[in-house]
């Protein structure tokens, strides 16, 4: 039986591609709040405690949708509450996002652009961080790509169906990051533009798109209900105050600001770098080239309207960041966008002719060369700070700590307390003990210091400093984005009560063992 060079072509793309997402696994699980929190909630989930909200975003009142948690529960279930499960899930959901990405390629170009368009994806670095992204927004890579594709088949293809797709991936994508609600505004350009092409809608088919939009975002519905129009009420509060994070305190956290006009910039020209070419001084003549050519084929009829579909994927991928004025924006907002520039590429890549086939051999060479070096060098360490903002809470340290302090307390009680993000939190390290320690030793310590409410966390507390076991430890968790200040001021209320008797430091974790005086 002949086996067809499209399928071997792409067979090898997706084993790249895995290898590419699953290089330094497990070593480099990224596991901090947030993926305690997710742990603890869907694993509650998964035992038949039901909920409505995900998790919350930074504008109080406004909640994710909880699908992410429904997901994964079941994953922590088989795997023991081992975070290894989800993230195998969430690296596989990645490279699944492969056929997508050739369906849409195909349906704007050709099986040739269909396949170098996959190529890109899977050596992307940009798409890497997105596979070890280990919460709720990675999985929008494949909401997203859903989505557009919905996109292609209606306006290229005149397949109704892709309507359905086209709201289902909508729905999809608030479910895993709220924040791509900003979907709706390249749905309502591509219907002005391209309605044209548009055949008569059955009404049957309007109905299944209206129902499939309906279902995915049911627990929105089912929560303005359930809690009185939170959201709608948060969103109206939010146009008349400024926007800050939960729990902001500038005594805690580091905040700096740009202006939106120097962060665009910034935030197409990370596409770019992250995608095509490590070189931070030649990414914005790229850029430039890449418009030109952009220009010169909007002249061609036939591709006018293949190339304003990809144009506006790519633009709209700005709209999260009009109002982000930070100087590290948020790397998820844009999640999806890049794709329609790497089959952009991919079109010019397979369009050059076979006599000049060298040049196409040479760009390839430094895409792949400039992502390979990225991957490298960052991937190790999990997760850019611009994704985790506080870099370096890897599994596989945390579990080398949870080790120590079971090992120096030699089967006796003991308390820990942690400088943590959010400051004062018990969850993920409630988790890690719950989960890993009581499993392997037998009992739990007691959270001995400050003590914030309303987290996830199962660990006994003891506030009352003489009532804390003989041996206590303090964990320093990376302090990457936290204020100087409050760094010392916990370190310094912390001397007042105990001293060091032995540290040690795993990556960027750092655990003393301290006795009271």
């Amino acid at each position: 039986m002949k086996i067809n060079k499209t399928v071997i072509i792409f067979s090898a793309i997706f084993i790249l591609a895995l290898i590419l997402r699953f290089l330094y696994f497990p070593s480099n699980i990224y596991f901090g709040y947030d993926q305690a929190r997710d742990a603890f909630m869907s694993q509650q989930i998964a035992h038949g405690k039901l909920t409505v909200t995900g998790p919350s975003t930074s504008l109080p009142g406004l909640f994710h949708g909880p699908l992410y948690w429904y997901l994964i529960g079941p994953i922590y279930l088989l795997s023991g509450g081992n975070p290894i499960g989800p993230s195998i899930f969430l690296r596989i959901a990645n490279v699944l996002a492969l056929f997508l990405v050739f369906k849409v390629a195909s349906i704007l170009f050709n099986k040739k652009t269909a396949l170098m368009s996959c190529f890109l994806f899977a050596i992307s670095f940009e798409q890497t961080q997105f596979a070890i992204y280990f919460t709720h927004p990675a999985l929008a890579v494949l909401s997203v790509m859903i989505f557009y594709l919905g996109g292609a088949l209606l306006f290229f293809k005149q397949d109704k169906r892709g309507l359905i797709l086209l709201l289902l991936g909508l729905g999809l994508s608030v479910q895993f990051n709220f924040v791509l609600n900003y979907l709706v505004l390249p749905l309502v350009a591509c219907l002005v533009i391209f309605h044209k092409s548009l055949k008569s809608i059955p009404l049957k088919t309007a109905l299944i798109a209206a129902g499939a939009f309906a279902l995915s975002v049911s627990t929105f519905i089912a929560a303005e209900i359930k809690y009185h129009f939170r959201t709608i009420n948060a969103l109206i509060a939010s146009l008349h105050q400024p926007k800050l994070p939960k729990g902001w305190d500038p005594s805690i956290t580091q905040s700096t600001s740009l202006t939106f006009t120097k962060s665009l910039p910034f935030i197409n020209a990370r596409l770019v770098h992250d995608n095509l070419l490590n070189i931070p001084q030649l990414v914005l003549p790229l850029s430039i080239f890449l418009l030109i050519c952009l220009a010169l084929l909007l002249r061609k009829k036939a591709l006018r309207p293949k190339l304003i579909y990809l144009f506006i994927w790519f633009a709209a991928g700005s709209l999260p960041y009009i109002k982000d004025t930070s100087t590290n924006p948020i790397y998820f907002y844009s999640v999806g966008a890049s794709i329609s520039l790497l089959i952009f590429v991919a079109f010019l890549l397979t369009s050059i002719p076979r006599k000049f086939m060298v040049i196409s051999t040479i760009a390839l060479v430094v895409i792949l060369a400039s992502n390979l070096q990225l991957v490298s060098q960052t991937n190790p360490q999990g997760s850019l700070a611009s994704i985790d903002v506080q870099t370096g809470m890897l599994l596989c340290q945390e579990k080398k700590v949870v080790d120590y302090t079971y090992q120096k307390a030699e089967g006796r009680p003991f308390a820990i307390n942690a400088l943590s993000n959010p400051a004062y939190v018990d969850t993920t390290w409630s988790y890690l003990y719950e989960w890993y320690g009581k499993k392997k030793y037998g009992y739990l310590p007691v959270w001995g210091g400050r003590f914030a409410t309303g987290y996830p966390g199962n660990l006994a507390v003891q506030t009352a400093r003489t009532k804390l076991p003989a041996d206590i430890f303090l964990i320093i968790e990376s302090t990457h984005g936290l204020h100087d200040s409050y760094i010392s001021s916990f370190i310094q209320e912390e001397n007042y009560f105990t001293k060091i008797s032995a540290s040690q430091k795993y990556g960027d974790i750092q655990v003393q063992k301290r006795y009271s005086f």
